[in-house]
């Protein structure tokens, strides 16, 4: 029955002397994505874009469309010829088939986009909500407040008739915002950061850091895991992953400085290897999962020393988050059930058990003169591992490799 599914655009068509870019690139990736399915017809708009199904099944595509970001809306359509005949009987089709109950309240909405049609909405709303009336059974009109509303939106393309209208993931077109290196653990915070990004159009890289033979490559596959389910939203395009080997710099702090800033020094090490891969590559800002208040590094206090080493952006999507909002993105993003597998991450192991959730700046730049770090971070930039992380990717592969030997 349905032979078109009718697409609307998200928050790029407030965008006005960038709309045709953005308008251009997410009818590209529409049209990139669902190239995997053959007899599709494609066509659009200034305000929306028609994917013409040709009798191909429509959950499979309405499932690929859900990965897509940039998108505000989509409804599986009717499409017929702007004429009463046509439109009626459509109408009275469609909700006999999605009518939920025996009994129903319903009404017919119409946007009459098309100025030339002759009647007014009203009049056609009207005209087609009496020949459904007539014609299904157990139907209360409620203009209110309806469980059914019957959509008629009149075009110069046609006349499409819908009833459901389903949220799609809005944002902006992908990698159409510049680029960002995420942060990325194996917690439940950083990929729930990275999609966040992801969805405002921001081109991922990630970047993770290893302590071996303190963690081991099960935290290291954990990390791997996620960007795959990240993946999912970029496909075609893969998310490169950068890993440093942070463990001489781990050993170098815990055995000099004070233990309470061990989690801070740690931290600004890590902003520091971040920041100098991205300065090299071209890449405007740094995104992490920090929450406010959430550990003792994500105090306003903490994350203004930590922030001193840069002077890179530093994006965080989650800051005023509550945990358990977090949590439940990354169920929506099918990240929660990799990132609670208890393997630890770098982070975890030296931790301290008073870590400083306030500290000064001059006393950790004092903790910091004890130690040599400026030369083990350069190392560590220089020793950067890198892989590209797509939906398909072979894990066992990387594993197999002697630089990933743990």
């Amino acid at each position: 029955m349905y032979n078109v599914i009718l697409v609307r655009y998200g928050e790029m068509t407030l965008k006005k002397t960038n709309y045709k870019r953005f308008l251009n690139e997410i009818n590209k990736q529409i049209i990139d994505r669902l190239s995997i399915f053959e007899g599709l017809r494609f066509y659009n708009t200034d305000y929306r874009f028609y994917i013409e199904l040709n009798a191909h099944p429509y959950e499979e595509v309405l499932k690929e469309l859900s990965k897509i970001f940039g998108i505000h809306s989509y409804s599986l359509c009717v499409k017929v010829n702007p004429n009463y005949e046509e439109i009626s009987k459509s109408a009275i089709l469609l909700v006999e088939k999605e009518k939920p109950e025996s009994e129903i309240t319903f009404k017919v909405e119409t946007h009459r986009a098309d100025k030339d049609f002759p009647d007014t909405s009203l009049v056609v709303s009207q005209k087609v909500a009496i020949s459904v009336l007539k014609n299904v059974q157990g139907l209360k009109v409620d203009v209110h407040n309806p469980k059914l509303r019957l959509t008629v939106d009149l075009r110069k393309e046609g006349a499409f008739l819908f009833i459901s209208n389903i949220k799609a993931q809005g944002g902006y077109p992908l990698y159409s915002a510049g680029k960002g290196l995420l942060m990325v653990s194996g917690g439940i915070d950083s990929p729930v950061a990275g999609f966040l990004a992801l969805r405002k159009g921001v081109k991922l890289e990630a970047i993770h850091f290893e302590a071996p033979p303190y963690t081991n490559k099960l935290a290291l596959q954990k990390v791997i895991d996620l960007l795959k389910r990240l993946a999912v939203y970029t496909a075609p395009y893969k998310i490169k992953l950068n890993i440093v080997r942070f463990t001489e710099i781990q050993k170098e702090i815990y055995e000099k400085a004070n233990k309470t800033y061990l989690v801070t020094l740690m931290r600004r090490s890590m902003y520091k290897i971040a920041s100098s891969y991205a300065r090299k590559n071209n890449i405007e800002a740094l995104i992490n999962g920090e929450s406010i208040g959430q550990v003792a590094s994500q105090t306003l206090e903490s994350m203004n020393v930590i922030n001193e080493v840069t002077s890179i952006p530093i994006i965080r999507p989650l800051i005023t988050f509550d945990k358990d909002d977090i949590i439940r993105l990354s169920k929506e993003i099918n990240t929660y059930d990799i990132s609670i597998k208890p393997y630890e991450d770098c982070c975890t192991v030296f931790v301290p058990k008073h870590p400083a959730i306030r500290p000064r700046l001059s006393y950790v730049i004092a903790e910091e003169e004890k130690c040599n770090l400026d030369d083990l971070v350069e190392k560590a930039v220089l020793e950067i591992v890198q892989i590209e992380i797509g939906i398909d990717t072979n894990i066992n592969a990387f594993f197999e490799d002697e630089k990933f030997e743990i």
